[in-house]
């Protein structure tokens, strides 16, 4: 089995992509942006070890006919490059088999020219490509992206029947404005892309509710 680092899977999740979606998690990262709003997904942590197995085993168990897409992030999915490929054509044979079309979305925070100069293959395995670091100062409410510098590229006749040009700049905006939360034992999590100035009001209406925030994953 081919180890992977894993921060979290969520399911369903209805932001970050077309429809009702599972989310995966790499945990890991080189690429650093500041103002990274997941900086716990920084550290390759070994206590967060899984296998792409046991991912793609979570995939198959969600519920029949219900999964419009996949969303893939991190961390740098790109960091775990084997974990990554493997994951990507067990996917690809999973959604082959099911009765309804699935997307497969990927963030990355590297270059475009970085991804199609080392992993070309992406183009070939994913329906959906979002690139370039997070800057911080350009942070903006544009569909899909945390910065207006990022790119959504479209590999697949899905891919631009599900998110054309028009639709990433109006018909996703309202995505941006709906966070999910998602609460384990210890942790909420909290899946989306923050407008600027979200989180510093979620920590004040909080705190007025009286709950105290120990650790956020904004100000490690």
């Amino acid at each position: 089995m081919t180890p992977l680092l894993l921060s979290r899977l969520h399911f369903p999740i209805h932001n970050l992509g077309f429809g009702c979606r599972a989310g995966i998690w790499f945990q890991g990262c080189t690429v650093y942006c500041r103002g990274c709003i997941s900086r716990d997904t920084w550290p390759f942590d070994p206590a967060r070890g899984s296998s792409v197995e046991d991912v793609l085993a979570w995939v198959r168990a969600l519920p029949a006919d219900t999964v419009d897409g996949i969303t893939i992030s991190g961390g740098e999915p790109t960091d775990q490059l084997d974990a990554l490929r493997e994951l990507l054509a067990g996917l690809d044979d999973w959604r082959a088999g099911y009765d309804r079309p699935v997307d497969i979305l990927l963030y990355s925070g590297r270059s475009s020219e970085h991804l199609d100069r080392e992993f070309d293959w992406l183009a070939d395995s994913t329906d959906v490509l979002v690139s370039e670091p997070f800057i911080a100062a350009r942070a903006t409410d544009c569909a899909l992206r945390g910065s207006d510098n990022q790119l959504v590229r479209t590999h697949t006749d899905l891919g631009r029947d599900r998110y054309p040009e028009a639709t990433l700049e109006d018909g996703y905006r309202e995505q941006r404005r709906s966070l999910a939360l998602h609460v384990d034992d210890r942790s909420v999590w909290m899946v989306g892309i923050p407008l600027p100035g979200d989180l510093r009001r979620l920590e004040h209406d909080l705190a007025e509710r009286g709950v105290d925030l120990t650790r956020t994953s904004w100000l490690m």
